[in-house]
């Protein structure tokens, strides 16, 4: 497996942690879980475009 896959791997799975996190603390209608679902979003776009920019 590649490096940049493995930091993917790592990346979403944190992320996806956060998430399931954060529903099961504040429920899925706070705006506490739009934001972090927000993060979620930006972390994971900002991973894709440093990864892919790195390991051309």
């Amino acid at each position: 497996m590649l490096k940049k896959d493995k930091i993917k791997i790592a990346v979403v799975s944190t992320l996806v942690v956060l998430l399931i996190t954060s529903y099961i603390i504040v429920g899925k209608d706070s705006i506490v879980m739009k934001y972090v679902s927000g993060f979620c979003l930006l972390a994971w776009v900002a991973t894709m475009v440093i990864t892919n920019k790195i390991f051309k």
